[in-house]
């Protein structure tokens, strides 16, 4: 009977020491996609702090191939960015990081300077390692881009350009182009907590992401520097931008389309992130089987 005891508590302390073998040896997938999510939050206030750049052209022809394009780009040496919260969720490998920065002396993308008093500004990012996590968060910055481009359209204008032909009563060439260039600063998400009260981003229950975005038209300047004169009536406009998860217009093949330093301790805390993973998943890569050279 003793020796059954002692067996019985080795085999336990065996099973204790490999659960804690395994707690001690985790990976860096979540310290991996907590640093996306960190670095998605600093280029979310660069863009809405310094500015962005942006241009589009569209195509909507009856008669040509539908498409639309937009670029971005922002580019800064930015400090002071402070990390206010880290959330993960282990289950989906998603992390969400807020953040906010102080402004003071700001040199915005058209080149000129601002000073600024006790104003701060927040943002979020999300971060991701696993493929299937990254689907609904690639939306949401396709959402994001959307919007910058509308609100660049609706503040700035964009140029349409339209030619069509008929023959024998039948539209033979119709196209129906846009193009939009513009440079931007000041743009924000309004209320970007995740449980706040008419919350500026998210996704709908088919998994389509949006974005609101905010600009005080009083403040806004062209590329080159000059003030705009917004006529629209309104001061602060508002314009939301739409991302998908997946690409239904695309060619397929066989299996579908392809001092920033927190002070004290970690602020890492954990709870169920509600993201949309369903939409638009990867599908899991068959294994591929070579076939004997005839």
């Amino acid at each position: 009977m003793h020796i059954r005891r002692i067996a019985v508590q080795t085999f336990a302390l065996l099973v204790f020491l490999a659960f804690a073998a395994q707690a001690l040896a985790q990976g860096n997938r979540q310290l991996m996609s907590q640093k996306m999510a960190e670095q998605d939050m600093k280029r979310q206030l660069v863009e809405a702090v310094v500015g962005f750049k942006v241009k589009s052209e569209g195509e909507f022809g009856l008669t040509e191939d539908a498409q639309y394009k937009v670029d971005t780009k922002a580019a800064a040496v930015i400090k002071g960015i402070k990390v206010d919260k880290m959330v993960y969720d282990k289950e989906k490998d998603i992390a969400l990081c807020y953040g906010h920065i102080e402004l003071g002396r700001i040199k915005n993308i058209t080149g000129l300077t601002f000073q600024f008093k006790n104003v701060k500004v927040q943002s979020f990012g999300f971060g991701s390692m696993t493929e299937a996590s990254r689907v609904p968060l690639r939306a949401l910055r396709a959402a994001l881009i959307n919007a910058y481009d509308e609100m660049a359209a609706k503040l700035i204008g964009e140029k349409i350009l339209s030619q069509s032909s008929a023959e024998n009563f039948i539209l033979t060439k119709d196209s129906n182009r846009s193009k939009v260039c513009a440079a931007l600063f000041g743009a924000y998400i309004p209320n970007p907590e995740m449980n706040a009260a008419n919350r500026g981003w998210g996704w709908d229950e088919n998994g389509l992401a949006f974005v609101r975005l905010n600009l005080d038209a009083r403040v806004a300047k062209d590329i080159m520097g000059n003030i705009i004169v917004y006529t629209g009536g309104e001061n602060i406009l508002e314009v939301t931008g739409y991302g998908a998860q997946k690409d239904e217009l695309s060619p397929q093949g066989p299996e579908g389309g392809p001092s920033m330093i927190r002070p004290g301790g970690p602020k890492t805390s954990y709870q169920n992130l509600d993201v949309p993973i369903g939409g638009g998943q990867a599908k899991p890569q068959q294994e591929l089987k070579g076939m004997p050279a005839q």
